[in-house]
């Protein structure tokens, strides 16, 4: 099955495309020699190619150089504790610094999850997660996945537990694919009345462009709690790379830092890297960061409602920056990701193991980059597109059907 999809994406030449452009131009790439308006893009508030940010990554490299060669467990450039000092005063907890997301999770979850422990997995629960929990099995830890935001399947996994088994649930601050978002206030219910339940949050596609001080979609709507561990990345919204382990749990972050393998073993965030992200939290932590919000928010808000207006469905309506609309089983998706770029403009099929079998579509993010014009044009064209592939049907996807389609191959960007 994987093997065919794989062909239907070359066929249709739609995926592991390279960009033909000579410098970069936000709105607009060139794919095979056609330029074509980026509605796939995860820069949400278009921080990787601001004057500041670059500069910050010319001025580190020619301090440092491109690399420090040294585990930070020996010693790193001073750009560590520089970028680490302005993460904390973001999110107001300890912050401990990582290759990647998937880094972090590693570092992380063998570290919290122990033998006996029980860990919840969102049905949803991105890729970078679920590689790590072969890892979790092998500490003794069992594993289960509940269905997508169910907070009644969860509770009642909580009641079913031994009161001093601690339960972990292992869950997205925003979903990569459909662009829902975890049910933040629901959880923090859970927290206040299981004193064994702990919450480890991949909000990745959160941080950066929601919150206050980019502080992410699930802290702002749900806050701190010391049973609360956050994983985040900087390759989106915050416009480098690298990611990041928070908690005010001290004990925990202790544990992390001292016994993480990836922490131990792996290499440094590069001096470039360093440098940019320091240059990226200043603009986070200045009062220009709640404009670039601003100028986000109002084309999230419009993406929204002009949908509404030309009936083009969408899974979810959410105040994030991606969507999905359904279009058909797997090769569908691919041709209507092909016929989108035909038309000018450049999305993301979904197809099997990323959705359930046969409710392939589109995804498409917005970011500061696309103006209101260029996301009208967009929209019009995906209503034009899905139109003619199957007509005005409105699928009804069912979210928990991940849970059995895909948990044994994940996914998501």
């Amino acid at each position: 099955m994987l093997r065919a999809v794989n062909v239907a994406v070359h066929e249709a030449g739609v995926g592991r495309q390279l960009i033909e452009d000579d410098v970069f131009q936000g709105d607009t790439i060139i794919l095979q020699g056609q330029k074509v308006a980026n509605f796939g893009l995860c820069s949400y508030l278009g921080l990787g190619d601001d004057e500041r940010v670059k500069a910050g990554a010319i001025d580190a490299t020619r301090r440092f150089g491109a690399s420090y060669s040294s585990s930070t467990a020996y010693s790193a450039v001073g750009l560590y504790g520089d970028l680490t000092e302005r993460l904390e005063e973001m999110l107001g907890a300890t912050v401990i610094l990582a290759g990647t997301t998937t880094l972090a999770h590693l570092a992380a979850l063998p570290v919290l999850l122990r033998k006996g422990d029980l860990a919840l997995v969102d049905g949803q629960a991105h890729a970078s997660i679920l590689a790590i929990t072969p890892a979790i099995i092998a500490n003794g830890a069992e594993l289960e996945t509940i269905k997508h935001s169910d907070l009644q399947a969860l509770e009642r996994r909580l009641t079913e537990a031994d009161s001093g088994q601690a339960v972990w649930y292992l869950t997205d601050g925003v979903f990569s694919m459909h662009g829902d978002t975890a049910p933040a206030e629901g959880l923090r219910d859970l927290l206040e009345r299981y004193d064994n339940f702990h919450i480890y949050c991949d909000d990745a596609h959160g941080f950066g462009w929601d919150g206050y001080r980019g502080m992410g979609n699930y802290l702002k709507r749900a806050g701190w709690h010391d049973r609360l561990v956050i994983s985040m990345g900087m390759a989106k919204s915050f416009g480098t790379m690298g990611g990041l382990i928070a908690t005010k749990n001290d004990d925990f972050a202790e544990a992390i830092r001292l016994t993480g393998s990836p922490l131990i073993f792996g290499g440094p965030i590069p001096p470039p890297i360093l440098g940019a992200s320091i240059a990226s939290a200043d603009i986070h932590l200045s009062d220009e960061h709640a404009a670039l919000q601003n100028e986000l928010n109002e084309r999230i808000a419009f993406v929204n409602d002009f949908s509404d207006e030309i009936g083009l469905p969408l899974l979810t309506k959410e105040h994030t920056p991606l969507w999905f609309t359904d279009i058909g089983p797997s090769k569908e998706s691919f041709d209507g990701a092909r016929i989108m770029r035909e038309r000018g403009f450049y999305t993301n099929p979904a197809a099997f193991p990323v959705v359930p079998r046969g409710h392939g579509g589109i995804r498409f993010t917005v970011t500061r980059y696309n103006g209101l014009d260029q996301i009208e044009r967009m929209l019009l064209a995906l209503r034009e597109t899905r139109l003619e592939m199957i007509g005005d049907t409105e699928v009804e996807i069912d979210l928990t059907k991940l849970d059995a389609d895909t948990s044994s191959s994940k996914r998501n960007q």
